[in-house]
């Protein structure tokens, strides 16, 4: 996947975000579908694992690590293998002992994670801003091949202050939302044309989609 240089910054925002100390209770993801039977749509609940001791770095510097080794490169995820309205933890460090953060939901649509897999797991930022680990068997990786390099700059129109553009999957309003670009993010990078009126874009928090050029205008 061809990634745009302007996911460096989005990273580095990433790498610095603060942690969030969420509730460990809850309805974790489901199982994952069986290979060629249905999708597994009954939540099972999750044990809750004690905090590690108090100044324990540890997973932040794994977290920061797991960023760092891949410079400029972000992938977008979806959740798959949970029902709707579920959600799946995001954790401290990559394995379930760590104690949860944050939360991944159906809800959110896509989010951006590292492109690489550690064990089994893959170092994610929560649409809450929580940065941590999630198991990678129910995150799902939005295909975006092909996209062209953003080597243009943006601003929208036509959209209120306080509301947004969805950022899609695809060039074409059929394609699922994964994301969401605001007037107050201010420069948006983009590719230099639009192709079928879409752009390839990239939302704040790095994940790649396309937007609606109608709501685009480019900067000189």
């Amino acid at each position: 996947m061809r990634v745009a240089r302007s996911v460096v910054p989005a990273l580095a925002v990433w790498a610095s975000a603060g942690w969030l100390g969420l509730p460990a209770h809850g309805f974790a993801a489901a199982r994952p579908p069986v290979p060629g039977g249905p999708a597994a749509a009954v939540p099972h609940r999750e044990a809750v694992r004690p905090p590690e001791r108090p100044g324990s770095s540890g997973s932040r510097q794994e977290v920061t690590r797991q960023i760092e080794q891949a410079p400029g490169r972000v992938c977008a995820y979806r959740l798959r293998g949970v029902r709707t309205g579920g959600f799946l933890h995001v954790r401290e460090g990559a394995g379930r002992r760590h104690a949860p953060v944050g939360r991944l939901r159906v809800s959110d649509g896509g989010f951006a994670g590292s492109c690489a897999v550690t064990h089994g797991w893959i170092a994610v930022r929560a649409a809450d801003g929580a940065s941590g680990f999630a198991s990678a068997r129910y995150l799902h990786r939005l295909d975006l091949s092909g996209r062209p390099s953003l080597s243009c700059a943006y601003r929208l129109k036509h959209v209120h202050k306080g509301g947004y553009l969805n950022v899609r999957d695809g060039a074409g309003l059929g394609h699922a939302p994964v994301g969401k670009i605001r007037p107050a993010q201010g420069d948006i990078a983009g590719a230099c044309t639009a192709g079928h009126g879409w752009v390839a874009v990239d939302t704040a928090d790095g994940i790649p989609g396309w937007a609606s050029a109608r709501y685009l205008r480019k900067i000189p």
